[in-house]
């Protein structure tokens, strides 16, 4: 439901309220949403904030200009291949050093692109959209829980409704089987909400290793962009060639622009603090901040702990061990 005051809008200009004192982790958060998600926060005097990415040139490129926003000395890039599982997780557990975080804003994805295994040998949408950044999410947990009020955010995507009915997420075979560009990519932003659903069923169910103050943090949510113009689109053009660049110049002049537009919802879910008041938990939410009911695959428990399952496996063959076992 709308609120009944702001009705579906949040202008980051003049709804963030003033982050002094807060400290972020963006994932992706060097272009395109990531970017203007970053921007916002340094604009609303956040304290620090963590830039996750893969390519230290993109880093230097998006902090010269972030020097519009704000003072850029608060944006530390740290670097992460979510494509290594290994190195993902060393990353996970130096931030672990961080006793505060505010909010982990699990921006970055790979878009509707050809299929290819990462050096993990796994599905690179399956493992970039969603495996690495799990990791991440679980490995981060316990710094969440002690924050008041902390938020966790996943980036998904209404295309989370277009997965084949046949998903299952049963075995790492289905999973690195290749079903198209656009297949692959909706597979992952169902599973985004998938996993923040299972999520917050263990917190709610006091599981051991997810125990949290009540209302005390973090509150998780999923949230859908909408069309954006990222560098997403060219993923797709090499994905289907000369159909892909037709659709692209389509539907480009329609898209919005990802620090004006398309990072509100994120921005919604990590910073206002109508997701305590009106307790958003576990939901799913499209522009600007409306709460939306998923599809029927992603409101699949039995799914949910499917993907649940496969992806502990997955992470304890891979690791050897799993973030969230360790005492609390």
């Amino acid at each position: 439901m709308a609120h009944l005051i702001t009705g579906n809008k949040f202008e980051p200009n003049k709804d963030i309220p003033d982050l002094s004192g807060k400290v972020y982790i963006v994932t992706g958060g060097t272009a395109g949403i990531g970017f203007g998600i970053t921007a916002h926060l340094l604009q609303h005097n956040a304290s620090k904030i963590l830039l996750l990415s893969q390519k230290e040139e993109h880093a230097d490129e998006a902090i010269e200009e972030l020097k519009k926003y704000g003072d850029a000395s608060k944006v530390h890039w740290v670097q992460c291949d979510l494509k290594d599982l290994k190195k993902t997780d060393e990353v996970a557990k130096k931030l672990t050093s961080e006793k505060q975080i505010d909010a982990l804003i699990c921006n970055a994805g790979q878009g509707v692109g050809k299929y290819n295994e990462t050096v993990d040998g796994i599905d690179s949408h399956f493992q970039v959209n969603h495996l690495s950044q799990m990791l991440l999410a679980l490995t981060l947990l316990p710094n969440l829980q002690s924050t008041p009020n902390s938020r966790l955010v996943l980036q998904s995507s209404d295309l989370h409704r277009s997965p084949l009915s046949s998903t299952k997420f049963a075995t790492l075979d289905e999973i690195n089987t290749d079903l198209g560009p656009n297949s692959l990519y909706s597979r992952t932003k169902l599973a985004q909400i998938l996993f923040v659903r299972a999520l917050v069923r263990r917190m709610l169910n006091n599981e051991p290793g997810f125990q949290s103050p009540k209302y005390n943090g973090p509150w998780i949510n999923a949230t859908h962009p909408g069309g954006v113009a990222t560098d997403q689109l060219g993923q797709a053009v090499d994905a289907y060639g000369t159909m892909g660049k037709i659709g692209v110049k389509a539907i480009k002049p329609i898209m919005k622009d990802p620090v004006d537009e398309g990072c509100r919802p994120a921005l919604f879910a990590a910073t206002s603090e109508d997701i305590t008041k009106e307790g958003i938990q576990g939901q799913y939410i499209v522009p600007d901040r409306k709460v939306t009911e998923p599809s029927k695959q992603a409101r699949d428990e039995e799914l949910g702990e499917n993907l649940w399952r496969l992806s502990e496996q997955i992470l304890q063959e891979k690791l050897g061990s799993i973030p969230y076992k360790q005492d609390l």
